[in-house]
């Protein structure tokens, strides 16, 4: 009864509740029936709650949204019901290191450079003035101040930004500018985004909490906000293999239908209960290890097939990294397009999720580039590897080596380190007051306790005990957050089926929840990511005009005019017996074998060189004093002759060969052979 009572629409007018309570108070009284007046005794006192207000409606509504657009509606009004606009509209704040002046500044060179349709000095600001923390925007207390947003200014700066880059790029494109021109804005924009830096999504380990990942990733690709650059590492790195190798157009539809497809990476579909146990015990026995891998590699076979990440790469455009352990010792490996281009993306991630004592160690395989074929990747090293989150469940160092990644979007569910993490700073509906957040003394026993643990593994090392014994604390010795961290909600119920297969139900409840964890950060990552994807995007743009242009189609058309009606014989016309196989240094046949000057090879210039010369303007080299004695340089008169008045000293030495003889017969070749 009261749970239909709840379902009468909130803004119900207090006298019917008035009228309910009177009424359950009646059949209280005159029931005879001991479980009519429980019933009628519980209605009495749900009609005498107090009614609910507009901005507690407003709550209720914004916990159970069910969309970012429902989401976001009901923050914004709530910022409006409490007043939080009045803060957004004001350029100070109490967060030092805020320079609200700095970023007006800029915001009023672009939008003149932007209202002047003036090229160069928009190059110019995008060139040398983008930066994610410009006047310290991007500190994470400016987003704790309202349910919505941050200052205005911020989102001013902002789009102003995406409209000068838009505006750069559609200017380039429209007015009569030379191709040549068009490249070196291109190449503008790609050191504005050397500048700027890239950003990066990295998925944590947490067995089946990592399933949680999906909605993450979900909310960022609706918003179009995800990251070219994706990170996975043990469960994580399921989710990164199937995202990072999904095109576009398939990417709704790999996301739909992941709840509900086969995830049975632990046990065979079908498992029962006592099935389980009895298969735990025979598989530890057997391998030293609770679970076999074979399940696991069929489930992303499944998913993955055969491709690599040079394919993956090529296919998507993204760049996907899978992080792995050794398992003889603690060297960390990312795994991608340009450390492994023919490793099978599958192989990878069950090498990624073998877990020790959990999964056996694993072999990773790569195609081979000839045959096609399956084989062992770095056979000759005869390594084994483990779970990627052993050692680096967030590759911040490698990824900023490798990618000039400098922004860090990380889902963290893993059980081991949420205990240490600190809790982020919420906003309630009341802003702060102070200028710096204070520290809680329960995280700063939390900080104690794991530099010891990581002080007592080094005193084991130090006295040269095995590595086993004390690895593990590397768990402990790892950064694992990052500019934005998102944390999904984690059941206690869910502790204790970390190693069973997902349910489709469950996989739903993990999906939520990582959208709902994501939702709250979103304005925070739109205004850190929009800026860089919207320079890729103008990047591909002018890439195509300089490709595709009027001039290119022209030179295009100009070179199959003039091929017209020529033979067919490949890119030279001489006889294949005459024509150069190599880039040796020797002079090209010409006429009567007659030698002609080598002429210098032509380099072609890759487009990211820019005006870059390729041959040095000066020589590295000592100039030599005396001439090589090479037919091809000459002899020198003189020379020679010294060198034939030293060799008389051993004449007798010749067997009777008659130096001046031999003196006549070079003398005539060097007559012969001219320098060049």
């Amino acid at each position: 009864m009261v749970i239909s009572l709840s379902l009468v629409p909130a803004h119900t007018p207090p006298l019917f509740w008035s009228c309910v309570g009177l009424y359950a108070d009646a059949v209280k009284l005159l029931s005879p029936s001991r479980r009519l007046q429980t019933l009628a005794e519980e209605i009495a006192r749900y009609s005498r709650r107090p009614p609910e207000t507009h901005e507690q409606a407003l709550l209720r509504r914004m916990q159970q949204a069910e969309t970012l657009t429902e989401y976001e509606n009901c923050t914004i009004d709530l910022d409006n019901l409490q007043g939080h606009e009045a803060w957004k509209k004001e350029t100070e704040s109490i967060e030092p290191g805020y320079n609200p002046d700095v970023i007006e500044s800029q915001v009023i060179r672009l939008k003149n450079a932007v209202a002047d349709q003036d090229l160069d000095a928009m190059q110019h600001l995008l060139r040398t003035g983008l930066s994610r923390d410009l006047g310290g925007m991007n500190m994470s207390r400016l987003y704790k101040h309202s349910w919505f947003g941050t200052k205005f200014l911020i989102d001013d700066y902002i789009n102003t930004v995406l409209e000068t880059i838009q505006t750069f790029a559609e200017t380039s494109i429209r007015t009569n500018v030379p191709t040549a021109e068009v490249r070196l804005h291109q190449q503008s924009l790609e050191d504005a985004l050397k500048f700027f830096g890239r950003s990066a999504l990295t998925l944590s380990g947490g067995a089946l909490l990592g399933m949680k990942h999906i909605g993450v990733v979900k909310t960022l690709w609706e918003a179009e906000l995800l990251p070219e650059i994706i990170s996975g590492a043990s469960a994580g790195s399921i989710v990164a293999g199937i995202v990072g190798s999904s095109t576009d157009e398939r990417m709704a539809e790999v996301l739909e239908y992941f709840p509900f497809s086969d995830l049975a990476v632990f046990d065979p579909p079908g498992t029962g209960s006592a099935g389980w146990l009895v298969q735990r015990l025979h598989t530890f026995l057997r391998t030293g290890a609770f679970f076999e891998m074979d399940n696991l590699k069929r489930v992303m076979k499944s998913w993955l097939g055969d491709i690599t990440f040079r394919e993956a790469r090529y296919k998507t455009g993204r760049v996907l990294n899978i992080c792995v352990s050794s398992a003889g010792n603690a060297e960390p490996r990312l795994l991608n397009f340009v450390t492994a281009p023919d490793v099978f993306i599958w192989s990878a991630v069950c090498a990624s999720c073998a877990v020790p004592n959990v999964f056996p160690p694993a072999n990773i395989y790569e195609k081979d580039p000839i045959t096609k074929e399956e084989k062992l990747w770095m056979q000759n090293a005869q390594q084994t590897f483990v779970d990627g989150s052993l050692d680096h469940d967030i590759p911040m160092r490698k990824l900023s080596e490798m990618f000039n990644v400098n922004f860090f979007i990380v889902s963290q569910v893993n059980p081991h380190v949420r205990v240490f993490l600190d809790q982020e700073e919420v906003f309630r509906g009341k802003q702060p007051t102070a200028p710096v957040r204070v520290r809680n003394p329960l995280q700063t026993a939390k900080e104690l306790l794991r530099q010891e643990i990581i002080h007592r593994a080094q005193q084991l090392s130090d006295l040269g005990l095995p590595q086993g014994l004390y690895r593990w604390a590397s768990l402990f010795n790892q950064q694992y957050t990052g500019d934005i961290n998102v944390l999904p909600e984690i059941k206690p119920s869910e502790y204790l089926h970390m190693m069973m297969n997902p349910t489709p139900e469950f996989m739903v409840e993990a999906t939520v929840a990582g959208e709902r964890a994501t939702w709250p950060r979103m304005c925070r990552i739109k205004n850190c990511v929009a800026i860089e994807l919207a320079l890729i995007q103008a990047i591909h743009t002018l890439r195509d005009r300089v490709n595709f242009g009027p001039e290119a189609r022209a030179a295009r058309e100009q070179k199959r005019s003039r091929s017209r009606g020529r033979a067919g014989r490949g890119r030279s016309a001489r006889p294949s017996f005459l024509r150069r196989r190599s880039l040796s240094i020797e002079s090209p046949v010409k006429g009567d074998n007659a030698l002609t000057v080598p002429q210098p090879l032509k380099v072609r210039r890759n487009v990211s060189l820019g005006n870059i010369s390729v041959r040095p303007s000066f020589s590295i080299t000592t100039p030599r004093t005396t001439p090589y004695l090479s037919p091809q340089v000459g002899i020198d008169q003189d020379l020679l002759s010294d060198a034939l008045v030293m060799t008389r000293t051993d004449s007798n030495s010749l067997d009777g060969s008659n130096i001046d003889g031999h003196t006549a017969e070079v003398s005539n070749i060097s007559r012969r052979r001219a320098p060049f």
